[in-house]
Parts: structure tokens; sequence; C-alpha cells
């Protein structure tokens, strides 16, 4: 008689990557106990001795697409350890379009997504940054590379988009949109997005300079 496969154990890390990959195949509107007890093969019951309920489950999927980031490099300065890591966000972001809103919508909650707040927030102070601008910093960060990504790779559902016509505009009252528009198709985003982060990186830069010379 063939020996019977033994079913991998429940684990909280097994059921949020589960639940991680019904988001990334059908999207959060999907996400329940219930469907998530199914991908598993299990009652949706069972889930509860691992998380909480289904706020403690996204939370979770919040942390595993985290989880992907490498680990700090320990960078020479604090503005290559920042681009690193904006840089690593949006590449995981990026894999997982379909999980965005969590992280425009939702705040770190778990401790594993709490520590990558921690190495930032680090970062940050033993550069000379004060407590409210190491947070200002990190929350503008955060908000550039949220922001961008969920503009430029969030998931379009046929219907729902809006196609405008730029051509028609008249070229007197709209010059410079349509000087634009002529480009857009060949528009780089990825490169728009390393230009909005050095942008960014250098005003932190220059401000920071600026406080610790007592210039403004």
């Amino acid at each position: 008689m063939p020996t019977p496969t033994r079913r991998e154990a429940l684990s909280r890390e097994r059921i949020l990557r589960a639940a991680l990959s019904i988001v990334d195949r059908e999207g959060l509107d999907a996400i329940s106990m219930r469907r998530v007890g199914e991908e598993l093969g299990v009652e949706a019951m069972s889930l509860y001795n691992h998380v909480a309920n289904k706020a403690a489950m996204l939370d979770g999927i919040f942390e595993i697409v985290l989880a992907e980031l490498p680990p700090a490099k320990g960078s020479k300065s604090w503005t290559l350890s920042l681009r690193e890591r904006a840089r690593a966000l949006h590449e995981a972001l990026r894999a997982h379009p379909n999980a965005l809103p969590l992280f425009s919508t939702r705040p770190a909650v778990t401790l594993a997504s709490i520590a990558h707040v921690e190495g930032v927030l680090d970062e940050l102070r033993k550069a000379g940054f004060s407590v409210d601008e190491a947070l200002s910093a990190l929350q503008v960060l955060v908000a550039f590379v949220v922001g961008h990504t969920v503009s430029t790779h969030s998931p379009r559902l046929p219907g729902e988009e809006s196609h405008p016509r730029y051509e028609d505009l008249r070229e007197v009252e709209f010059p410079r949109v349509r000087e634009a528009a002529r480009v857009l198709a060949d528009h780089d985003v990825e490169k728009e997005f390393e230009f909005g982060l050095d942008a960014m990186l250098l005003g932190f830069e220059a401000r920071h300079g600026g406080k610790r010379t007592g210039r403004r």
C-alpha cells in the first residue's frame, strides 16, 4: 500500500504566503479566512490559531512583501543607504501590484515590519537628523516610493481606464501639454522614479547640510 503523504503543518508564515499568493492572482478583495483556508486545504477555523483575524492577515501580507527586501548593506553614506532601501522597496512593490493598496493605507504593524522602520530611522539619527526630521524624511521617502509605484504599476481593470486625447487639445491653449504628450509614449517611468529619488535625496542632503552649518 502507498504511504500516505504527510500534510505540511500550518504555520503563520505558510498562511501568510498563501494569502499573498491569492492577492497576487485575485486581488485584495479575494482575501478572507475562508478563502485562505480553501487555498491551504483546511477549515477556516484552524487559521485562527495562527492569525487572529482578517486585519492581522492583511498586516501579515504587508510583512511578507517587506520580507523580500534584501538586508541593508551598511553603506558608507546615509544617502546611498536610503537610495538602496527606496529602490528595494520599489522592486518589492512592483512584484506584487495587487498588494499596493495595503502600503498606501496601512502602517507597519507587525514586529518584522516595524524593524524596517527602525532601520531607516536609526540610519537617519546616526547621520545627525533630529527625531522629528528623521520621521519626516522617512515618511516623505515612503510616500514617494509607494505613491509613484501606485501611479505607474497599479493594475487597471477593464472598463475603468481613461484615455485622455491630448492630441485634440488646441495647441494655442495647451502648448506645454501638447509637447509633453508627444514624448509620453516613450517616457520611461523607471527613469522618472530615479529622477524623483535623486531630487528628493539631494533636497534632504542640502537641507541637512544647511542645518548643520546654521543655514536654512
